[in-house]
């Protein structure tokens, strides 16, 4: 079994906004975010898009802000990767919240649908400090359709059954 989480990584000196995927208890791999808004500038951005495997399922991640950059799901296609694992922390001031509330999903559609391949988002939900996040969770096909989603602003569980016929 693997899990996938986000986390600040310290390394050399640096810091990187990092998302490891756990596998038998030990560190299997890691992805570091490539592209930072301006209010991350205190991390270093990553340079690689490693994929991993899982019962012959081939995915790789992205973090938040990376699915709106194309490069991003074309390498992970171009090592033969089926799926792209998004983890997000969404939280914004509100009036950006409400402006980007349906954008999510249509970005990380746009990638599904050039490279062919499926997502899963997990996003946190929530308001904190004036900030809020609708926690815009799902999972999108290849066609960039939105095949399961968790009710926006609510905690749950997302179950899927991915189609045997998954891979490439």
């Amino acid at each position: 079994m693997k899990i996938t989480f986000g986390l600040i990584e310290k390394r050399a000196g640096s810091l990187f906004n990092s998302a490891v995927v756990i596998q038998n208890n030990a560190l299997a791999g890691l992805y570091r975010k490539t592209h930072l808004l301006r209010s991350e500038a205190f991390f270093t951005p990553g340079t690689q898009t490693p994929v991993f495997s899982v019962d012959g399922l081939r995915f790789g991640l992205n973090i938040c802000y990376d699915t709106n950059f194309p490069e991003r799901a074309e390498a992970v296609a171009k090592q033969d990767g089926s799926l792209i694992v998004c983890l997000s922390n969404n939280m914004m001031p509100r009036d950006r919240a409400e402006q980007y509330r349906y954008i999510h999903n249509a970005a990380r559609a746009e990638r599904c649908k050039e490279q062919g391949l499926w997502l899963v988002s997990s996003d946190i939900f929530g308001e904190r400090d004036g900030r809020v996040s609708w926690g815009p969770t799902a999972v999108i096909d290849p066609n960039g359709c939105v095949v399961a989603q968790l009710a926006l602003g609510r905690a749950g569980l997302l179950l899927f059954d991915l189609p045997a016929s998954f891979s490439r």
